[in-house]
């Protein structure tokens, strides 16, 4: 890799880095501190979960104008759960 690969990689990093800590203090301020530790723990559990529960979240916060208390997390996650789950179903068919 050129130095200029090498420093291009590094910004790239360094914004994701920025994107991230935006979005938790973002989160902060929606979530009360029991809700904001919860969804803490799903990002590092599951990262899409995470992401699509920070969107719902912060759409929320901005639609009530509240603080978002962790029972009401745990709906929208298991929602965003049930919606993103695959329904499968096994068949046998007998001869």
């Amino acid at each position: 890799m050129t130095d200029e690969e090498t420093e291009e990689v590094k910004n790239k990093k360094l914004e994701a880095k920025k994107a991230e800590e935006q979005l938790k203090a973002a989160l902060r301020v929606a979530l009360e501190e029991p809700a904001y530790e919860r969804l803490m723990n799903v990002s590092l559990a599951n990262k899409e979960l995470y992401l699509a529960a920070a969107k719902n979240v912060l759409m929320l916060y901005k639609r009530m104008g509240k603080r978002i208390k962790e029972n009401e997390l745990l709906s929208l996650l298991t929602a965003i759960k049930e919606q993103t789950e695959k329904k499968s179903t096994i068949t046998f068919h007998r001869k």
